[in-house]
């Protein structure tokens, strides 16, 4: 997908203060722009998450076995 504009390109660099603090290690990050859901794996290929919690803020923090985050889905994340 290719940045239409440079307003575009800004709305994407929304985004670098929250990356700088995620795990520094290979992770994917993916945009449903229909379903307006950001999808961020901890880990590259994701590792299968075994629960999972619906926080007050629509953002669903995903477990493994051993209760270690490896993924979070932002739900209406166009609007935050």
């Amino acid at each position: 997908m290719a940045i239409a504009n440079f307003q575009e390109a800004q709305d994407y660099l929304k985004f670098l203060p929250v990356l700088q603090g995620l795990p520094k290690r290979p992770f994917l990050l993916l945009y449903d722009s229909e379903a307006d859901v950001l999808y961020i794996d901890f880990y590259s290929p994701p590792k299968s998450a075994s629960d999972s919690e619906l926080t007050d803020s629509d953002i669903v923090i995903r477990y493994d076995d051993d209760d270690e985050i490896v993924g979070l889905t932002i739900l209406n994340a166009s609007k935050r």
